[in-house]
């Protein structure tokens, strides 16, 4: 079966107080926090710091400021200021080199990069500590390749199996796969061991249109599957969970895995439920078909003589309220941060809890549309602004309370 290419599909959803319904999972929230410049740098000022696609981690003290850069195979550290402090990386296969780097993580002795071959380990000074290949090749899960994103103190990487959306979704005759494990992957004497540490939720997490002899793919904009990310210095997997009989609407699990497939931290939060109204539904869908609509501008008659309107509202999943969360993120802080459904004027609404804490008030913090926060600190949130022409900066903003 041909298939098409999947790309991210970006909709515009505008939520508005008509659209909001209270139930009983609402919660006690602690206290609210805006956030008020504090630190930017990059753009055409900064010469050499003209940055494109970037991801920036913080150290947790607040005094370093790492930027990866995929597509230059650079990762530069800074001070909060916006002074270099280290500049490493490269195209390549050499020590220190990289080979599309896509991930950082930050501890107290150092910082690690993940590419596609490798991981590599720096001191704070800039020292390459050691490199960790890939386990090989010839280790998968039911026959599909396994991506190892972290690796633990005692050498097992923690990963997800890569199977193909359309197999994942059935596509070729198989019953569908609505869960997926997140795998410990391990050697013992000569052989690769797999053990299952929590199994995650993928239903509802892509669209398939059917154009001709093959399928359209993108990202479902309301999907409720399982949110999931890998802490390689806890040796955890922690999961968002939005779906499930025992959810009501607007509420979630957050879930913490140790490697060894214990539960180390579960706390259940209730956020104000938003409705899917008709109107977001029909933006929704309107957006799907025009672009579905541009395949069609490239291969003439793939639509089989059906609107493109009726194709999009096929494949898309609608529930009654619109998943809990939006985005979620682990910080230098410790915390799980969850960006929601809900709007305060032109902000977006955040709630921030410590990992651990089975019983405080989530934080409600108020930051502006335009960031796009990757981490945060006990006093700041770091992020990233993308300008008109696609160049992006990285900010820093610090956290205070209302007067």
């Amino acid at each position: 079966m041909p298939q098409l290419r999947m790309v991210p599909l970006a909709l515009a959803v505008s939520v508005g107080c008509s659209d909001q319904h209270t139930s009983e999972s609402d919660f006690a929230v602690g206290e609210q926090w805006l956030s008020e410049p504090a630190y930017e740098f990059g753009g055409a000022l900064d010469g050499d710091a003209l940055f494109g696609r970037i991801h920036v981690r913080v150290a947790a003290d607040g005094n370093r400021v790492f930027v990866l850069e995929p597509f230059e195979s650079r990762v530069s550290v800074w001070t909060p200021a916006g002074r270099r402090l280290l500049d490493l990386g490269g195209t390549g296969q050499g020590p220190g080199d990289f080979m599309f780097p896509y991930r950082i993580d930050v501890d107290e002795s150092g910082f690690g990069v993940r590419d596609r071959q490798r991981f590599s380990y720096f001191s704070h000074e800039g020292t390459l500590l050691r490199s960790v290949p890939n386990p090989p090749s010839s280790v998968g899960y039911q026959g599909f390749p396994i991506v190892t994103d972290v690796v633990l103190a005692d050498g097992s990487f923690l990963g997800i199996p890569n199977v193909p959306v359309s197999v994942r979704l059935g596509l070729w005759g198989d019953d569908p796969m609505y869960t997926l494990p997140v795998l410990r992957v391990h050697e013992s004497g000569q052989q690769w061991l797999l053990d299952e540490v929590f199994t995650r939720n993928v239903r509802n997490l892509t669209l398939a249109v059917p154009l001709g002899d093959g399928h359209f793919f993108a990202a479902q904009p309301y999907s409720d599957a399982d949110w999931h990310l890998l802490d390689g210095d806890a040796g955890s997997v922690v999961v968002a969970r939005l779906a499930g009989n025992d959810l009501q609407a607007g509420e979630l699990e957050l879930i913490e895995t140790s490697a060894l497939g214990e539960t180390v931290w579960r706390r259940r939060l209730g956020f104000k439920p938003i409705r899917l109204s008709e109107v977001m539904l029909d933006t929704t869908i309107d957006g799907l078909a025009s672009t579905v609509k541009r395949e069609e501008e490239i291969t003439p008659g793939i639509l089989g003589g059906r609107s493109a309107r009726d194709l999009a509202r096929e494949a898309l999943y609608a529930p009654e309220y619109l998943p809990s969360v939006a985005k979620f993120v682990l910080t230098s802080s410790a915390e799980a941060w969850l960006q929601t459904q809900e709007r305060s004027d032109s902000l977006s609404v955040w709630y921030s809890i410590k990992r651990g804490d089975e019983e405080s008030p989530p934080r409600r913090v108020l930051l502006p549309d335009w960031f796009s926060l990757t981490d945060a600190t006990d006093t700041h949130v770091w992020g990233v602004l993308e300008d008109e022409l696609g160049t992006n900066y990285v900010v820093g903003r610090r956290l205070v309370r209302p007067s």
